[in-house]
């Protein structure tokens, strides 16, 4: 796809048992056979930010859904400052089983797959928080294309009822290539952590490819966050998206 792409943007919701999760989608305004991608948010939910990036990603010949998985619960702060509060975020976060995630996450990539304009490859992209249950999806999704994950606990540092294990635990079934660009200065996710991940992922035969910026914070490729880091976003963009073309085998994706 090429020059100028018309986007078509839309929210609507997908059906939960019970309940509803909204998804903002941003797409090629037109009925060609697509990839579908899931993009995951960061703790701060679907934002100004998630709907750029699923913006930039729709130009280039992608439809892009990105779900509101907050939807469960009943501590997701109505005031838009509270959305920016860490503390306030993580609550939130933590009060959502991973396994409620899943189910959610299934009800939307069925409902994409089930879409006449998608070309039947739809993968997974997600941030921090959002880069972890991407991984998770893939690892419960056999029929996912592909999944990139951005700077993704490997390990949670905790376990709950609601995050029993770590993903690096879920590993065994994961189909999918993965992408997993990380930061070298991330105080969340320590060289030792994607070392295991690396040796994991090896020793399953597993498809994948990791990538870190040595020089570059978590949260690097935000670029409305104070760690934002232009270099290591701009090669991370380029990297996504060849590997999205790659696996999506769709080649219409436009150029960069």
């Amino acid at each position: 796809m090429s020059g100028i792409v018309t986007l078509r943007e839309q929210n609507f919701k997908v059906d939960l048992k019970p309940g509803s999760m909204p998804v903002f989608c941003a797409e090629p305004d037109n009925s060609t056979r697509l990839p579908g991608l899931i993009l995951i948010h960061e703790i701060f939910g679907v934002n100004d930010h998630i709907r750029d990036l699923a913006r930039r990603f729709a130009e280039h010949g992608i439809r892009v859904y990105a779900p509101d998985l907050f939807a469960r619960s009943e501590l997701f702060p109505a005031s838009e400052a509270d959305r920016d509060n860490l503390d306030v975020m993580r609550q939130a976060w933590n009060s959502i089983p991973d396994s409620q995630i899943m189910a959610d996450l299934d009800a939307l990539f069925t409902h994409i797959q089930s879409q006449e304009n998608i070309n039947g490859k739809t993968g997974a992209i997600g941030f921090c928080m959002g880069g972890a249950i991407a991984l998770l999806l893939a690892c419960h999704e056999p029929k996912l294309a592909y999944v990139v994950d951005f700077y993704g606990r490997i390990r949670y540092g905790f376990t709950s009822k609601t995050k029993p294990k770590d993903p690096i635990e879920y590993l065994v079934p994961l189909k999918a290539p993965l992408l997993g660009l990380f930061a070298g200065k991330d105080e969340l996710i320590t060289a030792d952590h994607i070392e295991e991940f690396s040796q994991r992922l090896q020793k399953l035969e597993k498809s994948y490819q990791l990538k870190v910026y040595e020089n570059a914070p978590h949260a690097f490729f935000n670029d409305r966050r104070p760690h934002y880091n232009r270099e290591a976003s701009e090669d991370a963009w380029q990297l996504t998206l060849a590997f999205i073309k790659k696996h999506s085998k769709e080649e219409r994706l436009g150029p960069l």
